[in-house]
């Protein structure tokens, strides 16, 4: 069956943007709920630390395995999987009665939706022509960006008049509505040269002899590590301990992160699709983003203007510009 582009971004972008919205929102939400889980399970900082990155730990193990699995089984399949494993996730963290429960269901949360970009792409490459690539991704990173703007101001808002337990049963609820949505409308389709193993020998074997692989590709998982570990577990803590800002302080820079952050990701997309056609080499476009963030690391590593906004702003501009070098490799 043939789909125009708008049908493709309904029955595409949409249900795969909502999953990294959840993803981003619930990948973050440590940074508000810390005092809540701190005071409820008596936990310490290196327990409340290694429960934020068990989100990382668990996603990153499957990397691998779900490459292989998405060009077997298709986007489709794999999504509802990791929509089922998101569901039992927020089911486990909203009873949990003890650590262990909560650093088993937040592993979950990173089997299931903690993955979902890796699986959004791979249909991104599906469904749309090559020349798309970047703007698709962008407007999936972008929902990514709401669901970061959300776990800030939004979520300081929503604790004072509800528990953290119902933020995730409330996350059971909206992954339910989605599992529906990807289950009736989502076509399912796998590609057309990646239909067999010796097909997929041969791809990887591409990318392996890639040169570009090993120039751009460890460069831009530094670039995109460091951001999603500072945005999702340092950059609390750093306000207050080194910056020494107040919460309501930290509250407006974690909002002007997220924020910059979603004009980042949908303007870089569209913009490098812009240049691209124009004979701009993409790759030169990746390697000055990945500049200008490793740049304003610096700056935070020797605490200059600890109190200025700037700095956030091209935090959230430059942090999700490593995505760029998948339509390059492809």
């Amino acid at each position: 069956m043939v789909y125009n582009k708008l049908k493709l971004i309904f029955i595409i972008i949409l249900p795969f943007g909502v999953g990294y919205l959840l993803s981003f929102f619930l990948r973050n939400t440590n940074a508000i709920l810390a005092p809540e889980l701190t005071l409820t399970f008596s936990l310490n900082a290196t327990e409340i630390g290694f429960l934020t990155s068990i989100f990382f730990f668990a996603g990153a193990a499957q990397y691998i395995p779900l490459a292989i699995l998405l060009d077997k089984y298709g986007p489709k399949r794999i999504y509802v999987g990791e929509i089922i494993l998101a569901i039992i996730g927020c089911i486990i963290t909203t009873y949990a009665d003890s650590y262990l429960m909560l650093v088993i269901g937040r592993a979950f949360l990173g089997l299931g939706i903690g993955s979902c970009l890796t699986t959004a792409l791979k249909s991104v490459t599906i469904w749309f022509p090559s020349q798309f690539w970047a703007t698709a991704n962008g407007m999936i990173l972008f929902s990514g960006s709401i669901g970061a703007i959300l776990s800030t101001k939004p979520l300081q808002i929503f604790m004072n008049f509800y528990e953290w337990r119902d933020l995730f049963f409330i996350g059971f609820i909206v992954c339910l509505i989605l599992l529906s949505g990807v289950i009736l409308s989502m076509p399912d389709k796998k590609s057309e040269d990646q239909s067999n193993g010796e097909s997929n020998f041969f791809v990887y074997m591409q990318i392996i002899k890639n040169k570009n692989f090993y120039t751009l590709a460890p460069v831009s998982a530094l670039g995109l590590a460091s951001f999603f570990t500072i945005q999702g577990l340092w950059e609390n803590g750093w306000m207050a301990d080194v910056a020494g800002l107040s919460q309501e302080e930290i509250g407006l820079r974690l909002l002007i992160v997220a924020i910059a952050m979603s004009f980042g990701t949908l303007g870089n997309g569209a913009l490098v699709d812009y240049l691209s056609k124009r004979g701009f080499d993409r790759a030169k476009y990746l390697a000055t983003g990945l500049m200008m963030l490793f740049i304003v690391q610096i700056f935070f590593a020797l605490n200059i203007d600890t109190d200025g906004y700037w700095q956030w702003v091209i935090l959230g501009l430059t942090g999700n510009i490593g995505v760029l070098v998948h339509p390059i490799l492809n």
